[in-house]
């Protein structure tokens, strides 16, 4: 009877080993790497919003397609560049840019690499989108030199923001959101999240190597809040204190390390991962427009 039980438990370990390394080396990193695309079925012109359609080429031959949304008054003040989460599209961002361009602010709202409309295969939460983000900027310098430029993202949009100011000093600001302070931690809170909280660490950290490999990036340099430390641009963060995704002090982490002589950091009450614009109201968006107005001036 012993001999029959440890033998069970010993076929079982076997199942569970077995079943472990072909989740973390042929499922998870594939589904870390590889989000959803999406599109939505409007445009600009369907929110009555001037637009140029823009096709950027980056690194690898990639496209990245999106829209220049242009401002409705009579001066452009600036130009944002908005940034959406993982397994997002470009029009998430549209009603944001048509209340910008009411402001005489001008945006660019675009698909990330692996998302939407876009060409690439492989998502790499910051580590090659950065340099995505410079050749952005590149094509608005072109057009217009002394247009000041900012960047704002959500989520995954916030981190590569982030990693994309530290970059490239020619960007001016930024505004963060709910967003992660590093890639390892977020992917196994997002596992212990789908599990009903039970995490298991070794999975996810194999997984995400794995993914590192297939995608041909280095998970362990995509760390926002080591990426703060040296960032001198004035940053507004945002986050909700019923974050469901990304802890609020995640936030306060990036905040505290983030080496901007002018910063905000703004805990929104009762908001999510994707209310935080929502739910912090007028009192909300009053801070965050008058942040931006201010780096405009």
């Amino acid at each position: 009877m012993k001999k029959k039980l440890l033998y069970l438990l010993l076929g079982l370990l076997i199942f569970v080993g077995i079943a472990s390394y072909v989740l973390a080396i042929h499922i998870a990193p594939y589904a870390i790497i590889q989000p959803q695309r999406i599109n939505l079925a409007i445009t600009p012109k369907s929110l009555n919003l001037e637009s140029e359609t823009l096709a950027i080429q980056v690194e690898d031959s990639i496209q990245l397609k999106g829209y220049w949304v242009k401002s409705n008054t009579t001066e452009t003040k600036g130009i944002m560049i908005l940034l959406h989460g993982i397994g997002g599209c470009k029009e998430h961002f549209l009603g944001l840019a048509g209340n910008l361009a009411n402001k005489g602010i001008a945006s660019i709202v675009f698909d990330g690499r692996a998302h939407g409309e876009s060409g690439g295969k492989y998502c790499t939460y910051g580590f090659y989108e950065k340099k995505d983000i410079s050749k952005i900027v590149d094509f608005i310098k072109q057009k217009n030199p002394k247009l000041s430029v900012g960047i704002w993202g959500n989520s995954l949009g916030g981190a590569i923001a982030i990693q994309a100011l530290e970059h490239d000093k020619r960007i001016e600001f930024g505004v963060i959101e709910s967003t992660f302070t590093e890639l390892n931690q977020t992917v196994y809170d997002y596992q212990k999240k789908i599990c009903k909280g039970i995490g298991v660490r070794f999975i996810t950290d194999a997984a995400l190597q794995e993914a590192g490999k297939i995608a041909n990036f280095i998970p362990d340099e995509v760390k926002p809040v080591i990426s703060v430390a040296n960032i001198q641009q004035p940053i507004f963060i945002g986050h909700g204190d019923n974050d469901e995704n990304i802890h609020y002090t995640y936030g306060e982490q990036l905040y505290e390390n983030l080496a901007s002589a002018e910063k905000e950091f703004v805990l929104v009450k009762d908001a999510g991962h994707f209310d935080v614009y929502a739910k912090g109201g007028k009192n909300y968006e009053n801070k965050l427009l008058s942040f931006i107005k201010k780096q405009l001036k």
